[in-house]
């Protein structure tokens, strides 16, 4: 494996790369963020991509397994979107952040979505790690699978899937000098999506790295 002007070289990976989904230089890669796509298919999210979709991820693992690279991984990829406040998740906010955090959430005469985005823009102020993944230095995997309503979580990924996802999480963790346990995050748990996604995923890669 090797990475050469955003490629990654491997017969392990396809290319099929979407200018669309780019969105300029990303100079520092930090972190890795592992999402699903609420989809039965990876042609589906494909064909979002190509048909001019602006929001997407550095690669794809469809429902064979197979890796698809769809963004250069030199290029930002809108696919974190609104940020949790790292410190309170965590709850380590000093006392004066956690009063800036709750003025910012709590502020009165704004929608949720407003407050929700004041405090996103706050976060990314930020250098990592005092804050969550971003889009300005991050890698985006999507895996795909379908959300459940009713069960309130994804569809469980198939052995050809855990066994993709964390061959690749660990070839980009050894490219990019990363730390499996501090580097790599679910979807759900810093931003506002649904809160499992990419949990399993995440579990999956632990539980073999034990």
């Amino acid at each position: 494996m090797s990475i050469e002007n955003g490629i990654f070289a491997s017969d392990k990976v396809s290319q099929d790369v979407y200018e669309g989904i780019e969105h300029g230089e990303m100079s520092h890669v930090r972190s890795i963020v592992l999402h699903r796509t609420d989809s039965s298919s990876g042609l589906s999210t494909l064909n979002g991509y190509k048909s001019g979709r602006s929001v997407g991820a550095h690669f794809l693992i469809d429902e064979s397994g197979a890796i698809i690279q769809t963004a250069h991984l030199n290029q930002k990829c809108w696919h974190v979107g609104i940020l949790l406040s790292r410190c309170k998740e965590e709850s380590t906010c000093s006392e004066q952040e956690l009063l800036t955090v709750n003025k910012l959430l709590h502020q009165k005469g704004l929608s949720f979505g407003k407050r929700a985005r004041n405090l996103s823009r706050h976060e990314n102020k930020k250098n990592y790690p005092h804050r969550f993944p971003s889009n300005e230095d991050s890698i985006g995997i999507e895996v795909v699978g379908k959300f459940s309503l009713t069960k309130k979580n994804f569809t469980a990924p198939t052995q050809q899937q855990q066994e993709s996802v964390a061959w690749i999480v660990n070839e980009l963790i050894s490219h990019y000098s990363l730390k499996l346990r501090s580097d790599v995050y679910a979807h759900g748990n810093i931003a506002r999506k649904e809160e499992s996604e990419g949990v399993q995923l995440l579990e999956v890669i632990l539980r073999e790295a034990k």
